[in-house]
């Protein structure tokens, strides 16, 4: 446990109906508690319920499963730190005043709810019900799977949006906001570079036929 675990409490409890004052209270008391963890957790779930749910006879290799798990974990990481960043930056242009860590703290444990997702999904897998990713005919439990899994992750993004709201100071809907500007922005970084490099193209190689 981490010094200012005693004093944060039981965040993966509180998480889910109080996102706001459960991530004011881990970025004040001790802003890196479990984030890297978090991010291994949940990127290792993610790649394993994958692996599991696909129905290719490889995917029954345990070293094809373990390496999807190390390959889950490490890029769990990579995304939290970049989508920190971004978030950080969108954030900042609406007013926003988290820090770097901040925000990696809030992304972090907003996926506490999608970590129980993967969990159940894994679990789902291993009893033999149909898991939330698998193709082909679905049988009832299979849905109902299916939805809960659905259900989980909808609500993690709420509480990621509650969390970023509440260390950029702002709305949740502002927070929204934050990540539009974000995905519209990279949309006009793709159109320019293809626009660029298209005319370059063009440029290079001349069409010679009229």
């Amino acid at each position: 446990m981490t010094p200012g675990g005693e004093v944060i409490g039981h965040p993966w409890t509180t998480i889910w109906t109080r996102p706001r004052a459960t991530i004011r209270r881990i970025v004040e008391t001790d802003v890196r508690y479990q984030v890297t963890f978090l991010a291994i957790l949940s990127g290792a779930l993610i790649w394993l319920e994958r692996r599991w749910s696909n129905p290719s006879p490889a995917a029954a290799f345990p070293i094809l499963v373990v390496i999807a798990v190390i390959i889950g974990a490490l890029l769990g990481i990579v995304e939290l730190y970049i989508n920190g960043i971004l978030l950080k930056w969108a954030g900042a242009a609406l007013g926003g005043v988290g820090t770097y860590a901040e925000v990696r703290a809030a992304l972090a444990w907003s996926r506490v709810p999608v970590i129980v997702a993967m969990s159940i999904g894994i679990l789902a897998i291993l009893l033999g019900t149909h898991g939330p990713q698998l193709g082909g005919a679905v049988s009832g439990s299979g849905a109902s799977v299916t939805l809960l899994h659905a259900v989980l992750v909808l609500w993690g993004f709420v509480v990621m949006l509650k969390c970023l709201g509440e260390v950029h100071r702002f709305s949740a809907w502002r927070a929204l906001g934050a990540m539009l500007l974000l995905i519209f922005s990279i949309m006009l970084v793709v159109i320019a570079v293809v626009v660029i490099f298209g005319g370059m193209n063009a440029l290079m190689h001349p069409l010679v036929a009229v």
